[in-house]
């Protein structure tokens, strides 16, 4: 071969290349990130428009749907679905993959501009960008005073965190987004009395006027001179929280008013919206999320480096900053515990290599493939912009059996010629033209299995791209390896263990460890004897091999419906999210109490023992997109060590939780792809009362199944809700307009910002804020005492002040909190965990039982029940895997018909791709893992590795019939024993090599493990059948010609009554 004859005539050319390939693979392995997942950017874009005072039903009326109507016609929009609250709506806008994202961000707030006349006008401006489902906080700081400073009070910790440490770190590469939750904001209060104002009679819009107009600065042009400008100001600032008191809002009697006889001025705080606890303590937190697209680890990493330089300014403000969360501890931990299998696999590899190939000098010859391959692939990851994640590193740690099999089998070779007596040279240039064309075709084969992989759609071949590019790149390099480095070693430091009579001559008188080699190829010699009165019989009994061969295929199918399917399997990451969701219109305080009789299960035993398998609690609410008073979760750090299962902690707390009454409550992984669930059904019909009524049905059904745990609905039981009335006849004789009723309630019961305080020791601007105290805007009695101001005018020319009562009735009814939307129907989302069953199983049912409602009439005309999360994933899946599966095979069979020149010859070959199921299917039937994404791809790997030992059967066995013109039955015995000794040597080099991925060693492994087992297994049987019904089909099919079997078929036609004679 050209390449391995180049390589031995120039040996330092040969080196210089391999020592450029390891520089550059260090070099780029020094730049390259570390994150859990592949970056994957999903074409989302979110509508955000805030509505300020406007019912969950007005802001869908008026804004939601009118959005969607606009946005629906966009290029490629897959899916469209929003939610709807009070004040705000959110329409989420969900595009094809492969659209450019920038471009649809484009294009939507394109169509927001043309609508922007159509909407409300007291809406406030649309926000429109980019969403990832991946942007959840990725680590989560809590503020809090140090030891010599615990009064300090929770408003000052709060300024410390939105003033210096938000604005700090929002600065650093890499954060995206910095939530401060929890704390209480600084807000100036302008707290009015009605009676005070009647008493006076001044109206509210006065008081909000002046608020608005005379607490400014206005710049009011420049006075000109000669040699410069002055610039002129009329400032009216408050520059002390007292001199609002001061600020005349109106004239009685010729007497100016000032605000300070009509309202209390209160330097207080923000009404609480959202709050933090950390291990059952309020406290003030800080949410960071990486930018989109960003590196968690890198963002954390520049996070520590910046609060250790912010350490003194922090203690000199007498607070200090704990971490509650920290999501790269077990993206680092992962990613250490994947490089230690890398480097386990590897030594394990080399360890099968030497004790086959009985040297240490061969040993070191061939394992030279596994570090330059590896480490060369680093060059392709920095290229491709790739990071150090699960899918890259477990391709890597997947890859290292494979990655030496080229280099095994060349140096075998190598090693077989030298023993015929040939000098190194010619033993290194003819071991390698000989096997060289098997090895090329066992490559491309492998190669030819991850071009599907990698261009597999859906956000699974989004994910798997790196995977499949990584190996594929790794195991070209090993080929080039192989074929240049292998013999050019070979052929400049000879082995004396391999000289024909060395090993005679020493045997018997060699140290222990050389005494278990030798013991071990005794044994392995001892197989071959085995093997060949096994091929004698198999020829011998051709049908028989031929059942058990088809028999495997068959049973395999027959015991795959026993495993069940998963989209991913679960795994203890050492953290649960636990979620919950107290009554609808429950306040902050009640939501609060509800998180606290949580937390106390949570950090105790049933006993009430403390638990020592939980280390840390940190709580949220109110936090998130469409967050609410009513959401929150606890994020929950499990001890490490020896503790309990995380299933078993689960299923504990999920008992333990049915306690607390009036929440509904959720145990979920925690997520770092979104708040996707295992079954997320969704109810759909274009008039929301039918979607309403067959919610109940369907949650009856789902309640009903084994394997769903935690079942909650979006739908909502409404709030409690005051409706002001109006009176249009009776309001309109008293010369008062809906609007004017609007314009006073609202101010009062919401409160309205007018102005800003500009505080002169720190230049931070707070809210000044109008509004009735929360004693008087607690009870109906206090609305309908309220004064509007008539158009109509006394004796004196002053407008008349009508009370709220005279032209409104108040009525006490219940209103959505939140109304949500999918494809421009109406929706309500039933969610729900697995436990003790499999996706597929459940989802099954599920089908089932809707379909019989369906069936019954009992579900409402027009209303359908859709799958989302990752249900709806693991069909997508399906359908991906089952279309690059057929790529693969189809590919597989084209590079064996080109490298053999022959159409029949491959038919031979492939037949161990269904000889590799039976084992892949028992092995995981033992381990106990279901079907999954994982595992599917594992077994489009088995396709391109199990062809690998029919490939060197096969061309072995044409060598000898056509060079040595051996006939057909010995050439194919021959070749068993010559290629027995490579074909265990590869396939156990790669099953030790994923023998710790396959064991799941290290955090996460359990998720990784199932397609180690899955090529593990199939390799086992693989092998042990491909030695065996390969040659039998081998003998057959090269036998097999179309003029035979026309023949055949005449013959048994004559013999046939009343056939010809």
């Amino acid at each position: 071969m050209f390449l391995s004859d180049l390589s031995i005539k120039r040996p330092v050319l040969t080196t210089c290349a391999m020592l450029a390939l390891v520089v550059l693979g260090l070099f780029s392995m020094k730049g390259l990130g570390v994150d859990q997942w592949p970056k994957t950017d999903f074409p989302i874009v979110t509508v955000s428009v805030p509505y300020p005072g406007a019912s969950p039903d007005a802001v869908e009326q008026d804004v939601v749907k009118k959005v969607e109507e606009a946005l629906n016609p966009l290029e490629k929009v897959r899916e469209i679905s929003a939610t709807s609250q009070d004040s705000l709506g959110v329409v989420v806008v969900e595009f094809q993959l492969d659209r450019d994202i920038d471009k649809a961000l484009e294009d939507v707030r394109g169509k927001i501009g043309q609508i922007r006349r159509d909407l409300p006008e007291t809406i406030e401006e649309p926000i429109v960008q980019k969403m990832d489902p991946s942007q959840v906080p990725v680590l989560s700081l809590v503020l809090r005073p140090d030891e010599q400073h615990k009064e300090m009070p929770e408003r000052e910790v709060t300024r410390i965190a939105e003033e210096f440490l938000k604005r700090r770190i929002e600065n650093i590469p890499g954060v995206g987004k910095v939530d401060v939750v929890g704390g209480s904001k600084r807000e100036i209060l302008v707290q009015v009395d009605p009676r005070r104002l009647e008493s006076l009679g001044l109206s509210l819009q006065q008081v909000m006027g002046a608020l608005g107009q005379d607490t400014r600065a206005i710049p009011s042009g420049n006075l000109l001179q000669t040699d410069r400008e002055i610039a002129v100001k009329v400032d009216a600032k408050a520059r002390r929280v007292e001199d609002f008191e001061l600020v005349v809002v109106g004239n009685s009697k010729g007497r100016p008013i000032e605000l300070r006889e009509v309202a209390k001025v209160v330097d207080g705080v923000k009404e609480r919206r959202t709050l933090a606890r950390l291990d059952g303590q309020n406290a003030v937190a800080l949410d960071l999320q990486r930018q989109i697209g960003g590196n968690t680890v890198a963002m954390v990493q520049a996070v520590d480096a910046a609060l250790a330089q912010l350490q003194p300014q922090l203690a000199q403000q007498g607070v200090t900053v704990v971490k509650a969360k920290d999501n790269s501890k077990f993206i680092n931990e992962a990613v250490h515990d994947v490089q230690v299998t890398i480097l386990i696999g590897g030594l394990l590899t080399v360890l099968i290599v030497f004790y086959f190939l009985k040297s240490w000098r061969s040993t070191i010859i061939t394992s030279l493939t596994l570090p330059v391959s590896v480490i060369g692939t680093y060059t392709v990851m920095k290229a491709l912009d790739f990071t150090l994640n699960t899918m890259t590193l477990m391709g890597l740690s997947l890859a290292i059996g494979i990655l030496i099999d080229d280099a095994i089998v060349v140096r075998e070779n190598i090693t077989r010629h030298a023993e015929m007596g040939k000098d190194h040279i010619t033993a290194a240039r003819e071991g390698t033209a000989e096997i060289g064309p098997a090895v090329l075709a066992t490559t491309l084969s492998i190669l030819a299995v991850f071009v599907p992989v990698a261009f597999m759609g859906g956000i699974v071949g989004r994910f798997f791209y790196p995977f499949a590019i990584v190996v594929a790149f790794a195991v070209a390099i090993s080929l080039f390896v192989s074929f240049t480095l292998d013999p050019m070693l070979s052929a400049v430091w000879p082995d004396p263990e391999h000289e024909k009579g060395y090993q005679e001559s020493h045997h018997g008188h060699r140290r222990f460890i050389m005494r278990s080699v030798d013991w071990f190829n005794d044994q392995v010699d001892r197989w071959e004897g085995w093997y060949r009165q096994g091929i004698v019989w198999a020829l011998d009994h051709r049908k028989t091999v031929l059942a058990i061969g088809f028999g495997s295929f068959f049973l395999a199918i027959g015991l795959m419906g026993l495993l069940g399917s998963e989209f991913m399997s679960d795994y203890d990451r050492g953290d649960l999210q636990v979620t919950f969701q107290t009554e609808s219109g429950a306040s902050l305080e009640a939501s609060r109490r509800k998180a606290e009789e949580l937390e106390r299960i949570i950090r105790t035993k049933p006993d009430g023992s403390p638990n020592p398998e939980v280390t840390l609690t940190y709580t949220t609410l109110g936090t998130g997109l469409n967050g609410t008073i009513n959401d929150g979760s606890i994020y929950v750090k499990l001890s490490e060590g020896r503790r309990r299962d995380h299933v078993k902690i689960r299923r504990e707390l999920r008992d333990r939780f049915q306690t607390v009454p009036g929440v509904e409550v959720g145990i979920d992984p925690v997520q770092e792809l979104g708040a996707e669930k295992p079954f997320m059904v969704a109810i759909l019909a274009t008039e929301r009362k039918r979607v309403e009524d067959a919610e109940p049905l369907v949650k009856e059904l789902f309640q009903r199944l084994t394997g769903a745990v935690d079942i909650t609905s979006s739908r909502d039981r409404g709030k409690p809700e005051l409706r002001l009335v109006v009176d249009r006849k009776q309001a309109s004789d008293l010369g008062v307009s809906p609007a004017a009723v609007a314009n006073v309630v609202r101010p009062l019961v919401d409160g309205v910002d007018l102005s800003k305080f500009e505080d002169p020791a720190s230049g931070e601007q707070y809210d000044v804020r109008v509004r009735l105290s929360d004693e008087g805007r607690s009870r109906v009695e206090q609305l309908a005492a309220l004064s509007v101001v008539s158009s109509k005018k006394d004796a004196l020319g002053h407008n008349l002040l009508v009370k709220l009562g005279s032209v409104a009735r108040f009525e006490e009814t219940v209103a959505p909190a939140k109304l949500e939307r999918r494809r421009l129907q109406s929706q309500i989302m039933l969610t729900a965990n697995k436990e003790g069953r499999t996706l597929e199983e459940v989802v099954a049912d599920l089908r089932t039982g809707i379909d019989e409602l369906k069936a019954a009439g009992k579900l409402p005309e027009g209303v359908t029940v859709g799958f989302e999360g990752s249900a709806k994933h693991n069909q997508e899946t399906a359908s991906h895997m089952g279309t690059a599966l057929l790529l693969a095979v189809a590919f597989i069979y084209l590079v064996l018909a080109s490298q053999f020149e022959s159409f029949k010859l491959p038919i031979t070959i492939m037949l161990t791709l269904p000889l590799s199921m039976v084992g892949m299917v028992v092995m995981l039937l033992i381990t106990g893992d279901p079907m999954s994404m994982l595992t599917q791809i594992g077994l489009i790997l088995l396709m391109g590795l199990v062809t690998k030992n029919a490939i060197l059967l096969v061309d072995r066995t044409l060598q000898l019939m056509r060079e040595q013109g051996m006939p057909r039955r010995e050439a194919i015995i021959e070749a068993g024993m010559s290629r027995l000794r490579p074909i265990l040597m590869t396939s156990l080099a790669m099953i030790f090599g994923m023998l710790p991925l396959f064991l799941a060693l290290g955090a996460g492994a359990e998720m990784r493990a199932p397609m180690a087992r899955a090529v593990v297994g199939g390799l086992i049987t693989s092998t042990l059948l491909t030695l065996i019904v390969i040659p039998v089909f081998f003998d057959l099919l090269d036998g097999f010609t179309l003029k035979k079997a026309w023949a055949k078929v005449r013959g048994i036609w004559d013999r046939q009554p009343g056939g010809e004679a």
